[in-house]
C-alpha cells in the first residue's frame, strides 16, 4: 500500500515537472495582458437581431474597461441550404452556415490591425410544422453566432498573446 502511495506522488511530481518543462504557458495569465487587452476592445454594433445577440455575448465574455484601444467591427453573413430531398421535392433537412467577417481597428490612427473570416455550420431536421421549423432555424443561428463569438474571442486572445510575446523579447 505504501509503495502504491509513493508511486502516485512520484507520478504526480513527474507530470507537474513535465508540463512546466514543455513550454506550456496559460494564455490568460495575469502578466500577459490578454484579459485587459480583451476588455480594451470596443465592440461595434452588429446588424440585425442575431448580431445584437452575438455582440451581447462578446461583451459578456470579453468584458468592458472603458479605456478602449481597439474597435472590433463584425459583419455576419448566413446561408440556408436544404438537402435530403424527398420524392415530392421538399427538403427534409436544412444546413445553416454563418460567417463572421471581422476587422480589429486601432482607435489612435484608425488602422486595421487584424482581419479574418470565421465560419460555423450546423443542420437541423425540417418538420411539417412551419413554426417548429422556424424555431429550430432561429435556435441554430443563435447557437452558431455564439460559437463564432467563442472563436472570435479565441482569435483575439491568441493575437493579444502574440503581441505581449513580441513586446517582451529584446
Amino acid at each position: 500500500m505504501k509503495k502504491w502511495k509513493a508511486m502516485k506522488y512520484f507520478l504526480l511530481l513527474f507530470l507537474t515537472v513535465s508540463v512546466t518543462a514543455c513550454g506550456f504557458s496559460p494564455v490568460y495569465k495575469a502578466d500577459r495582458g490578454v484579459v485587459p487587452g480583451l476588455a480594451s476592445i470596443e465592440i461595434a454594433a452588429i446588424e440585425d437581431r442575431l448580431g445584437q445577440q452575438m455582440r451581447g455575448y462578446l461583451i459578456d465574455r470579453m468584458g468592458v474597461s472603458g479605456n478602449n484601444v481597439y474597435r472590433l467591427n463584425v459583419r455576419l453573413r448566413k446561408q440556408h441550404e436544404g438537402f435530403g430531398i424527398r420524392a415530392d421535392a421538399a427538403a427534409t433537412q436544412e444546413q445553416v452556415t454563418l460567417w463572421a467577417d471581422f476587422d480589429l481597428v486601432r482607435l489612435s490612427d484608425d488602422k486595421k490591425i487584424l482581419s479574418d473570416t470565421l465560419r460555423a455550420r450546423s443542420s437541423f431536421d425540417l418538420v411539417l410544422s412551419d413554426f417548429a421549423s422556424l424555431s429550430q432555424r432561429e435556435d441554430t443561428e443563435r447557437r452558431l453566432a455564439f460559437e463564432l463569438a467563442d472563436q472570435l474571442q479565441a482569435a483575439l486572445s491568441s493575437w493579444l498573446y502574440k503581441q505581449s510575446d513580441a513586446t517582451e523579447q529584446p
